[in-house]
């Protein structure tokens, strides 16, 4: 069995599409994972996930236990932003200067390098491309890179007279490297060929978030008559649209609305919060989609003003609520408008003016039984079961 090798810069839970990908591979292939350990609200989920996958070897990296380390890849960090402004095309300045985990990664790999030969390295999160293409080069192996989102489009927080050209000129040195690139929405394949010159003879894929369809119950006859909406994300915070819910929770009292996600309280602070909203801890995965699998709406309501990336990306939350049969109400940014758009079978809706309003001129048909269960059986055709088989094809 051949050794495959994922990085990426965040912890397990953080990262479902890379943890579906190793369980889809670990059939196949010897696989090996370089992440990080972080102490808040993913570690017990990292933990589960590691507990269900034995088999696969975790390079789990503990920032506070290897405190030296981590200091000297901040230095390095430091140090790029620094000569930045002098090194505007170098590959490693950039990487480095963009993310701190980029040196604690490459260190890493150097080790992990002499001990074993990789097949392949697949790279998850920009700050994973440098390192990969590291082991990569040394190996003589395929680099294979997983675009998620559209890095550059993404918000900047500190290097900004530089780091959005790092990020473009990060993602252009991985594209001239890559054998193969996968990503996680047609929008984002189409920036990305847009931008970037991408060799005819690089294998590109769009393989979308989605889910196993197991893992979402059949629709039931719901027995209450109130109409459940639901919005997930790893917090409940700002800049996700939640303040057009609470809007509507005032408006629409015979509506309920659960969030689940974990609460930033400084933002809540300052919110009047209807009693129809219900909020809920983050739950492990599998929870979470027998939730979903008990509410009527799922809200998707990304800003497409908050970046570029949340214009063409395509979340995890709007795949769960398709395939768990919800009706989707759905802010008009690309990736959600076209996916809608493609499909054979009524999903959802744009929000064309406000939450509110889409719910009060809500066609409560779309909200039957019968309709759910139709919903529930169409989203099989683009479940994880189907995006896997263009993952194995891509590896061989």
């Amino acid at each position: 069995m051949q050794n495959l090798l994922f990085i990426t810069t965040s912890s397990l839970a953080a990262n479902p599409r890379l943890v579906k990908e190793f369980a889809s591979l670990k059939a196949y292939y010897r696989c090996y994972v370089i992440c990080f350990r972080h102490e808040d609200w993913s570690l017990h989920l990292s933990d589960n996930i590691k507990a269900l996958h034995t088999d696969v070897q975790f390079i789990e990296i503990d920032r506070k236990k290897t405190l030296l380390k981590t200091i000297l890849a901040k230095i390095k960090h430091k140090f790029s932003i620094v000569i930045n402004p002098l090194f505007k095309t170098n590959y490693k300045v950039c990487a480095y200067a963009s993310n701190d985990k980029a040196p604690q990664l490459v260190s890493y790999v150097n080790k992990l390098k002499r001990k074993h030969q990789f097949y392949k390295v697949i790279a998850h999160n920009l700050g994973a491309f440098y390192p990969a293409f590291k082991i990569a080069k040394h190996q003589k192996i395929g680099l294979q890179l997983d675009i998620e989102d559209f890095y550059p489009g993404e918000a900047l927080y500190f290097n900004k007279a530089l780091e959005k050209d790092n990020r473009h000129l990060i993602m252009q040195q991985s594209f001239n490297n890559a054998i193969a690139i996968t990503y996680a929405s047609k929008g984002i394949e189409k920036q990305c060929n847009t931008l970037y010159s991408i060799q005819p003879g690089i294998k590109q894929l769009t393989v979308i978030n989605a889910f196993e369809s197991r893992d979402f119950n059949k629709p039931r006859v719901h027995k209450s008559k109130t109409i459940k909406c639901v919005w997930f994300s790893q917090h409940i915070g700002p800049n996700r649209g939640l303040e057009q819910v609470f809007e509507a929770a005032k408006k629409h009292p015979e509506f309920q609305f659960h969030l689940i996600g974990n609460q930033n309280q400084d933002y809540l602070s300052g919110k009047t919060i209807s009693s129809n909203i219900k909020f809920h801890d983050i739950m492990p995965q599998s929870e979470l989609h027998k939730m979903l699998s008990t509410m009527d709406i799922g809200l998707a309501l990304e800003r497409k003003d908050a970046d570029l990336n949340r214009d063409i990306c395509l979340t995890n939350k709007f795949l769960a609520y398709a395939q768990a049969g919800l009706y989707i109400l759905a802010t008009n940014t690309f990736g959600q408008r076209d996916f809608l758009k493609a499909l054979n079978y009524l999903a959802g809706e744009i929000i064309m003016d406000s939450l509110s309003q889409s719910l009060a001129q809500l066609n409560t048909k779309h909200l039957s039984y019968e309709n759910r269960l139709h919903r529930w059986q169409q989203a099989k055709s683009f479940s994880w079961q189907n995006e896997e088989i263009k993952l194995l094809k891509l590896l061989e």
